[in-house]
């Protein structure tokens, strides 16, 4: 729990720091990449709780 409690905090802190200094949001910016970003980390929440 507190690895995805500082995966939420560090990604809350890039985006406000891109937003801050006008630099690009360091994500896809097309729909399907959002998706593969969803995917990639709901894929490691459950190996994680699978993992044990």
């Amino acid at each position: 729990m507190n690895v995805m409690l500082a995966g939420s905090v560090l990604g809350l802190l890039v985006g406000a720091v891109c937003r801050w200094f006008d630099l690009p949001s360091p994500t896809p910016p097309t729909p399907t990449g959002a998706a593969m970003v969803v995917a990639m980390t709901l894929g490691f929440v459950v190996a994680g709780q699978w993992q044990g």
